[in-house]
């Protein structure tokens, strides 16, 4: 009596987690295809993305954003921090292959992301599973055309020099802005 006792406790405890991840990752795209660990400055979206099997219906998937290091505009150098820059929450319902995916935020849409190193974690039913380290980077360059004028704060080091799209070489000046020859 006493062993079939145990053996019913054992799988009680062990069988109780109907719900895991099978794969975590950070993404260029929100179905997961695009998968990455370095990102830029000015990279068109970025996404936190969760691989999971649930047996129950009420299964809720929460994301936090935190950020380990940011990167000094100035110079480059990373800077160690622990801030928590946002959560977020969804209920995927049951499903044995279901993908959920978080898009990372920027303080408006033509503005770049945050240069540093973080991490997504990713938690099924307020439990922590997955923990995703990544980083955005400062490029030398950015990939879209650059104008005399145009913004260069966050998206480059200061004093960078890149090609301009109509004139001659282009310099990252100290009030944000491109200066081109």
């Amino acid at each position: 009596m006493k062993r079939i006792w145990l053996t019913a406790m054992l799988l009680l405890a062990t069988g109780c987690d109907t719900s895991g991840f099978r794969d975590a990752y950070m993404a260029l795209d929100s179905s997961g295809d695009r998968e990455r660990e370095r990102f830029f400055t000015d990279t068109e979206a970025i996404f936190c993305v969760g691989k999971l099997a649930s047996g129950v219906n009420d299964v809720t998937v929460n994301a936090a954003l935190r950020a380990t290091h940011l990167y000094d505009p100035h110079d480059g150098q990373a800077i160690e921090v622990d801030y928590l820059l946002g959560v977020s929450e969804e209920a995927p319902g049951k499903g044995e292959d279901i993908t959920v995916s978080f898009e990372l935020e920027r303080e408006a849409p033509e503005a770049p992301y945050t240069a540093g190193r973080f991490v997504c974690e990713l938690s099924l039913d307020g439990e922590l599973k997955e923990k995703i380290p990544f980083e955005v980077a400062l490029p030398d360059c950015p990939a879209a055309p650059i104008f005399d004028g145009g913004v260069c704060a966050g998206f480059v080091l200061e004093g960078a020099r890149c090609a301009g799209a109509l004139k001659g070489p282009c310099v990252c000046e100290s009030d944000g802005y491109w200066a081109c020859d």
